[in-house]
């Protein structure tokens, strides 16, 4: 049972569930979960709840027959997954897979519940278009770098983004299998790809690290 206190640290994450009235947070089997690392939804699946992260991340990808992952997005403090708000809203299968990448909090809402409150409610209705929309343009991203952009360029291009998201770290620790899932490609094409940019002395590696040597080297590489 979701308790006032929940509600409020629930509206500091998601001001647009304001309007949301006092005696609809009290329906059954609206909860404050606790997320664990690796816990995974697969695709395909009909989901009977709604998870809005409070804190924590949650990774969306897709994978292929053959066994291989890429990554699609993340999902993280303050918002919700697109694909399965529209899984949920079309009430049809869940089409990407989801696992838990840090431990959090996160908000669960049985679907007829939810579905209620997006016909109801217009500010958290727009909400739950807008982040559709925001996904749809990074989806839309990850498409044109898929099937336009060279590897050595995806390579290039995923290294200084995760250097910026880590106050632009000149070492990154990440391992060359976590490097092809986030790309969507084999192990080996990262290996080597890594393996020219070291001889071209733009990054050196170590094991599990990744160390940029030339950062304007490796921004040339990009196909920005």
């Amino acid at each position: 049972m979701i308790q006032s206190e929940d509600v409020k640290q629930i509206l500091s994450f998601f001001p647009s569930m304001a309007d949301i009235k006092k005696e609809d947070w009290n329906q059954s089997g609206i909860n404050l979960i606790q997320m664990e690392p690796n816990y995974i939804i697969k695709e395909g699946q009909l989901l009977e709840y709604v998870i809005m992260i409070l804190d924590g991340t949650v990774r969306m990808y897709k994978t292929s027959s053959n066994g291989r992952e890429i990554t699609l997005y993340r999902v993280y403090s303050g918002e919700c997954c697109p694909l399965m708000t529209s899984s949920i809203l079309s009430m049809s299968e869940f089409e990407a897979s989801a696992c838990v990448e840090t431990t959090g909090l996160a908000l669960m809402i049985p679907a007829d519940i939810f579905r209620d409150w997006v016909d109801r409610y217009s500010k958290f209705r727009q909400f739950i278009f807008k982040s559709l929309a925001k996904r749809i343009i990074t989806l839309a991203t990850l498409l044109d770098s898929v099937y336009f952009k060279t590897i050595r360029g995806r390579v290039a291009e995923f290294l200084i983004q995760l250097s910026d998201k880590t106050g632009k770290a000149d070492t990154l620790h990440i391992t060359h299998d976590s490097l092809s899932v986030e790309l969507g490609t084999a192990r080996e094409v990262i290996s080597r790809t890594l393996k020219y940019l070291e001889n071209e002395d733009v990054i050196k590696l170590s094991r599990g690290k990744i160390t940029i040597i030339s950062r304007g080297a490796l921004e040339d590489c990009a196909d920005w």
